[in-house]
């Protein structure tokens, strides 16, 4: 197969890719189902496939999706290492399970968004929820900037963007936008209020 054959168009299509090729290597998948559906009316799960003795010394994890936008190129190479028996081989031989986990963030995969449903950016989902969270002061005070009310926006919110870019650099703009924050669940970067 060419190596366009793994990777797919669609949510749905790269499901179904990932679940021939862990099936054309004899593998089990246990799905996770998510309660909601795609954007094409599909249903969407958490997949996953173990290659390898149950007692290996060590596991690779290959994940997909966590950012779900991203999942097109992760699903594909997963789908790759599957048809592939010589990388199997090694693993086996080097005593390396392989867990292969597609789409992480299956309704990101299939609506095209970065977050899950509940608009949580799954790389800042990392914490003991039981702590406090880290505060990101200066999204705090650009966040009615980059979330306006109204879209496009306007003239004074560019303004102002434009004045913490000139305060704070190019730089310290996008620290503060990506650096992830916990207060404004419809913000940019939000990690969530619990595990998920």
């Amino acid at each position: 197969m060419s190596t366009s054959g793994y990777f797919a168009q669609s949510y749905a299509e790269a499901r179904g890719k990932f679940l021939a090729a862990a099936e054309a290597a004899g593998l089990g998948v246990a799905s996770h189902r998510h309660p909601l559906l795609g954007r094409d009316g599909e249903v969407l799960a958490m997949d996953v496939a173990r290659h390898g003795a149950a007692d290996a010394r060590a596991l690779l994890i290959v994940s997909s999706g966590c950012h779900g936008a991203e999942g097109y190129c992760g699903s594909g190479v997963q789908n790759a290492l599957l048809a592939d028996p010589a990388f199997g081989a090694a693993a086996r031989a080097a005593g390396v399970a392989v867990l292969y986990v597609h789409a992480l963030n299956p309704w990101g995969f299939s609506w095209l968004r970065r977050t899950t449903h509940e608009n949580v950016d799954l790389n800042r989902n990392w914490h003991d929820f039981s702590q406090p969270l880290p505060r990101n002061a200066a999204y705090d005070e650009i966040a009615h900037l980059l979330v306006p009310a109204a879209w496009p926006p306007s003239p004074e919110v560019e303004a102002g963007l434009a004045a913490y870019a000139a305060q704070h650099g190019d730089r310290g703009l996008q620290t503060a936008i990506s650096g992830g924050q916990y207060e404004h669940p419809e913000g940019l970067f939000y990690g969530g209020g619990n595990p998920n």
